[in-house]
């Protein structure tokens, strides 16, 4: 069977925590998104349940409930013993507790965990811990920013109102308090062992079709194609990676331009030809097709996405999406690289990683 003939899954990696941005930009880009899910459900929203569903990797395990145990005790510790940081600060330094867990640990001396549990299982529930603080910590990081992002909103309509404008701003800055702004490397802190641990926990359950890893910052495809790098030297293999621009769209769109641009008439048609062409370069890239056709095949596609956001008239950062492939080497050996194994369908295709940057 050749990649042309499968049918295409995205899964969101290795975040499981998405901002309001994010599941609005990949809602355009893409036909459908899967959120790994291992002891909660996906927080979507309810707009987006068209387009996105939560994709359980512990069907049907006890070990769910065991992790869900662990990380109950994790929290009601956070509440009492948080300290300076807060919920969040405690957050971060159990991450310093990825390899042994502190409340596994007691957990096993409690006989809670189970004394003969093998080694696989303790990795599954290591990654599984370590997963599911990390989309906490990234929640609480989401709501930080949404709430620097309102005041800024608030900030800017105070500046209308009394009449700075831009030129009077850039002439007060070395008077006035630096403009509210977060910082948004809490979500790449230990995005190396954030892979690793996706990866794991995604090769628990069978993938039918091609999967299409999907990062929503530009850092998730280089770690990945700098781990698969290293794998190769390390095997005397040797490998090389190609990016292509597919499109690009405004960020910040208030609501009503968001669902214009997705249901006004026509648009619908477009957006679906578009996924069609999207899903084709995708299948040929894959399957091996050459650099010279796929910037040929990149360049129509971002032809055809001009005329679907042609009109989107909005100033300020824009996000664009990117195709990302490393040749000569299989999603075997990918999956191999960042630490997993697993009966995947497409192992002897080359893997397909797209990402979003968003910028001016």
């Amino acid at each position: 069977m050749t990649a042309g003939t499968e049918t295409l899954n995205y899964f969101v990696c290795p975040h499981m925590a998405l901002s309001e941005d994010d599941f609005r930009v990949l809602s355009i880009f893409l036909p459908g998104v899967n959120v790994l899910e291992i002891v909660r459900p996906a927080s979507i929203p309810q707009w987006a349940r068209e387009r996105f569903c939560g994709y359980p990797v512990l069907r049907g395990s006890e070990l769910a409930s065991r992790i869900d145990s662990c990380l109950q005790g994790y929290r009601n510790f956070a509440q009492v013993h948080g300290g300076p940081g807060g919920i969040l600060g405690f957050l971060s330094a159990v991450f310093d507790e990825s390899q042994e867990p502190r409340y596994f640990i007691q957990e096993e001396l409690r006989g809670k965990s189970g004394q003969n549990m093998d080694p696989v299982q303790k990795e599954i529930i290591r990654a599984a811990l370590f997963l599911e603080i990390a989309r906490e910590f990234d929640e609480k990081e989401l709501e930080i920013e949404s709430g620097y992002s309102r005041l800024s909103a608030m900030e800017q309509e105070f500046r209308d109102i009394v009449g700075i404008d831009e030129e009077d701003t850039e002439a007060a800055e070395a008077h006035l308090t630096p403009a509210l702004a977060h910082d948004p490397n809490g979500l790449l802190y230990m995005l190396p062992k954030r892979i690793e641990s996706w990866f794991r926990l995604f090769s628990l359950q069978p993938v039918e079709g091609l999967p299409v890893f999907v990062g929503c910052l530009p850092a998730v495809a280089q770690e990945i194609i700098e781990a698969i790098r290293t794998g190769c030297e390390q095997n005397g293999k040797e490998c090389s990676s190609s990016t292509y621009s597919l499109g690009s769209i405004p960020v910040n769109m208030g609501q009503k331009q968001f669902r214009s641009l997705i249901e006004a008439p026509g648009k619908p048609e477009l957006l679906s030809g578009w996924h069609r062409e999207l899903e084709d370069l995708i299948k040929a890239a894959a399957g091996g097709e050459n650099r010279a056709k796929l910037q040929d095949r990149s360049r129509s596609l971002r032809s055809a996405f001009e005329k679907l956001c042609g009109k989107c008239a909005v100033e300020g950062d824009r996000a664009d999406l990117d195709m990302t492939l490393v040749e000569r080497v299989s999603f075997a050996d990918t999956a191999g690289y960042l630490g997993v194994s697993g009966g995947f369908r497409a192992a002897a295709w080359t893997p397909v990683f797209l990402g979003i940057r968003k910028g001016d």
